[in-house]
């Protein structure tokens, strides 16, 4: 006997707001129909029998060995669209089986204008169920001896491309995921991802399992891995901290399975500050949105990323005592830790005790540099540490560099968080409190000194001062500053402009012209207490003495470590040139 009945709904608008707004694209029919061929087997108990897709161009036939349907049920489940067999009498899915909502037999329109399928339950006659695009079905007698279920596409024209070999075998292996039920494409068993929860023979195999599927699966040998787990959930997960910092411009998503089967990568799982590490996990209880693409955002979700957020945090915390692992991973994230580490207490706290910050004695963490100096003095210039450095290092006085990136944040960060920390920021401000003004008398004893040297170094763009400092052996101090290197920098793109300067260099210069009249040239401090600056006062020759206060700046501005101009080296040379002239002469006469 034949029963005919129809749709209550238009199934062609239906099959295209489903296209458009639900799956993200066609291929989507080869997940659809694989879960609910292994959700089959699955109540069967027969989840290591294969499922097998056969394709010729023109058909797609999947064959599962699962419970089948009796023809009762399969006129009621293929007849209502949204109905499912797979949720209990409240509305819930069943613990074991992934889909739910009943519309993954429609996915299957997205590439086809009829679908047949052939049925056989235990204790029933088999049965055949034919679905037609234009929204009517047929359901008579099958044909299937054995238990289990096989579906067969009619492809549509213009949707071959969904149907290829090649196309059902990539899309049957991405969408299978990790579920242990064998599938084959055409006769062939499709090659699976390394499992990386299979405990595999010891723990050797499954560490080498682990690494094999970042490479394949995320494109990167991992620095490190190490297991997550949230119980409530049904999740157990690796995370694989990335082998370099690109990540924290960039971060994929963290690959996620329920049960076994893709879900596809989810970019929220673990907070911004964790851009570090990359997750595959799969879970049991986590509920999928209606694609199946995505994972509901409900309690639980937030429960998942709570923990897992916090056992992130306990790894990185634990390197504290594990020193190379420790030291391979600052290596290459120490600064992206140091960037992200002010919003996060636990992450400032590691950075205090494991990061590296440039001093005056060698790079040390701010813990260990606060219990050798009483002080955390700090600057948050590059160009004030290179001037300063030195100096207060020949007088015992600890000295931070935080002029990098991120490192006066968290200095400033650590002090926030703890009051009683003596602190103090300092720029080259603190050098010049402590350089002695000449008296007037000191003044009228080099004044021709100050004169000859304002003279010879005139090219340079700087200022002469005269000022007394300790270390005494130090001859001469250049105190820069960024605004002026700014300026100077500024003034010699200016120069260099054949024509009219660019409009971005014009504004900038109209703000140089706008700005207070205040001398921003680096000063040369010559120190009167010096042997050297003392000697070179009474040197008549101007000649000598020009050459002296030039090779003087050139040594003053190595001392600054930063970049010393082509121009300024060769004047150094040539001061260097005369000098030696001068003395090859001497020995002469």
């Amino acid at each position: 006997m034949t029963i005919r009945g129809g749709y209550d709904v238009d199934l062609r608008s239906l099959i295209d707001v489903l296209g458009t707004n639900l799956y993200s694209n066609p291929g989507v029919y080869v997940r659809e129909l694989l879960q609910n061929a292994i959700d089959a087997q699955t109540v069967a108990g027969k989840s290591t029998s294969a499922i097998d897709i056969d394709v010729d161009g023109d058909t797609f036939t999947l064959t599962d060995r699962g419970t089948g349907m009796s023809p009762d049920v399969i006129g009621d489940l293929l007849g209502t669209i949204g109905r499912s067999s797979k949720r209990d009498e409240l509305g819930f899915s069943t613990q074991d089986t992934i889909g739910q909502f009943g519309v993954g037999m429609l996915s299957a329109f997205l590439v086809a204008d009829e679908v047949t399928v052939d049925s056989l339950a235990t204790g029933h006659p088999p049965v055949r169920w034919t679905g037609s695009m234009t929204g009517s079905f047929e359901v008579d007698a099958g044909h299937r001896t054995e238990p289990g279920t096989t579906i067969t596409l009619r492809v549509r024209r213009g949707s071959e491309k969904w149907v290829s070999a090649d196309a059902v075998r990539s899309l049957a292996t991405e969408y299978a995921g990790l579920h242990p039920t064998p599938i084959r494409v055409t006769g062939e068993p499709l090659a699976m991802p390394a499992n990386p929860f299979d405990p595999g023979t010891n723990a050797g195999d499954l560490a080498a399992r682990r690494i094999g599927f970042c490479q394949d699966e995320f494109g990167f040998t991992p620095l490190e891995a190490f297991e997550v787990e949230v119980g409530q959930a049904g999740l157990r997960g690796v995370a694989f901290v990335r082998p370099g910092s690109s990540g924290m411009s960039h971060r994929a998503g963290h690959r996620c399975y329920v049960k076994g089967l893709a879900v596809g990568d989810v970019p929220d799982l673990l907070p911004d500050w964790a851009y570090f590490v990359r997750l595959v996990v799969d879970a049991s209880a986590l509920s999928l949105t209606a694609s199946r693409e995505g994972l509901v955002k409900d309690e639980l979700f937030a429960e998942v990323q709570d923990s897992l957020a916090a056992q992130v945090q306990d790894w990185l915390i634990g390197l504290g005592t594990n020193t190379s692992v420790r030291e391979r991973f600052l290596s290459v994230h120490e600064m992206g830790i140091k960037a992200i580490a002010t919003g996060t207490p636990e992450l400032l706290r590691f950075v205090d005790r494991h990061c590296l910050f440039e001093t005056n004695f060698g790079a040390m963490a701010p813990s260990a540099f606060r219990a050798r100096f009483t002080t955390m003095r700090y600057t948050a210039s590059v160009d004030d540490f290179r001037v300063l450095g030195d100096i207060l290092a020949h007088r015992g006085v600890g000295l931070i560099n935080a002029g990098h990136a991120f490192e006066s944040g968290v200095l400033r960060e650590l002090v926030r968080a703890n009051p009683d920390l003596s602190c103090e920021v300092i720029g080259q401000e603190y050098l010049l409190d402590t350089i002695a003004t000449p008296t007037p008398d000191v003044r009228d004893e080099y004044a021709r000194l100050l004169d000859a040297a304002r003279t010879a170094l005139l090219r340079f763009g700087c200022r002469v001062e005269l000022g007394s400092f300790e270390p005494e052996t130090l001859a001469s101090l250049l105190i820069t500053d960024d605004s002026a290197q700014l300026a100077n920098d500024r003034a010699q793109m200016l120069a260099e402009v054949d024509g009219e300067p660019d409009a971005w260099l014009s504004a900038l210069s109209s703000l140089a012209d706008d700005a207070p009249a205040v001398d921003t040239r680096p000063a040369l401090v010559l120190n009167t207490g010096n042997p050297l600056i003392k000697r070179l006062n009474h040197i008549a020759d101007i000649t000598v003495q020009g050459a002296v206060l030039r090779t003087l700046y050139g040594q003053a501005a190595i001392r600054t470590r930063r970049p010393v101009r082509g121009s300024v080296a060769a004047e150094v040379d040539d001061a260097l040139t005369t000098l030696a002239e001068l003395a090859t002469r001497t020995e002469k006469s």
